[in-house]
C-alpha cells in the first residue's frame, strides 16, 4: 500500500467510505451475530483509515482515537448486556465522526490548492460523508421510535444499516423512490433537510472547485509575469 500522503489521502478515505457501505449490505444476506460481528469489525477499520487518511489537525485526531475507543467499548458491552442505551451511544459516536470527518476534509477539499484527482475523489467522500450523517440520524430516530419510517424493518442497527443508508442517499439525490417513507413530523423534518442540503451541495461544490481552479490559474498567470521581468 503507498504511503499516505496529501496527494492520495482521498482516495483511501473514499474506498473505506465504499468498503463500509459495502459490507453493510453484505451483513444483510446474513442475518446472525456474526455477521453484525463483521460490520462492527469492518466499521473499527473504516474508523482507523479514514481517521489516518484525513491528516487532520491534532485535536481532532484526539477526538477520533477518543471516538474509535468509545465505539469498542460500547459495541464490547452491547454484546453482553441488552440495553438500548448502547444503541443510542453507538450510533451518536458514529454521527459525531462522520459530521467532524465531513468539516475537516470539507476544509482540505474546498479552501486550498489547485483541482487534482485527489481533490475531486474528496469531493466524492464528502457527498458519502453526508449521506452516512444522515443515515445515522435516522437510525436514531428508529431507534427512539420504530414507526418512524414505513418500508423499513430494523432487528438491531448494523441489519438496519444497509437499508437505512440507501434510503438517506436516495433522499441525498432527491431521487424519492418511494419505497420508504418517514411517518412522524420529526423524521419528515429530517428528510426534507437532507433533500435541500442535497440540492445546495452540488451548487456549492461546483462552485468551490471553480474558484480554486481559476486562483490557481491566476496565480500561475502572475508567476509567469514574475518570470518574464
Amino acid at each position: 500500500m503507498k504511503k499516505i500522503t496529501k496527494q492520495n489521502n482521498f482516495v483511501y478515505l473514499f474506498f473505506s467510505l465504499i468498503i463500509f457501505l459495502f459490507s453493510a449490505a453484505v451483513t444483510v444476506d446474513f442475518p446472525n451475530s456474526a455477521g453484525d460481528d463483521v460490520f462492527s469489525i469492518v466499521t473499527l477499520l473504516m474508523l482507523l483509515l479514514s481517521l489516518k487518511s484525513l491528516q487532520t489537525e491534532r485535536t481532532w485526531k484526539r477526538t477520533v482515537y477518543g471516538l474509535i475507543v468509545f465505539f469498542v467499548l460500547l459495541t464490547a458491552l452491547g454484546k453482553f448486556f441488552d440495553h438500548q442505551l448502547y444503541v443510542y451511544l453507538i450510533l451518536i459516536t458514529l454521527l459525531v465522526f462522520f459530521i467532524g470527518s465531513f468539516l475537516s476534509a470539507a476544509k482540505q477539499v474546498l479552501t486550498v490548492g489547485d483541482i487534482d484527482g485527489n481533490k475531486i475523489i474528496g469531493s466524492l467522500s464528502l457527498y458519502l460523508l453526508l449521506g452516512l450523517s444522515w443515515a445515522m440520524i435516522y437510525l436514531l430516530l428508529l431507534a427512539m421510535d420504530p414507526q418512524s419510517f414505513s418500508g423499513v424493518e430494523v432487528a438491531n442497527w448494523q441489519q438496519g444499516f444497509s437499508r437505512i443508508a440507501y434510503y438517506s442517499f436516495v433522499t441525498l439525490t432527491t431521487l424519492g423512490y418511494g419505497d420508504v417513507l418517514p411517518t412522524t413530523h420529526v423524521s419528515e423534518f429530517f428528510v426534507y433537510m437532507e433533500a435541500i442540503v442535497g440540492v445546495f451541495y452540488m451548487a456549492i461544490i461546483v462552485s468551490s472547485l471553480i474558484s480554486l481552479r481559476m486562483a490557481a490559474i491566476e496565480h500561475k498567470t502572475k508567476d509567469d509575469e514574475k518570470k518574464g521581468e
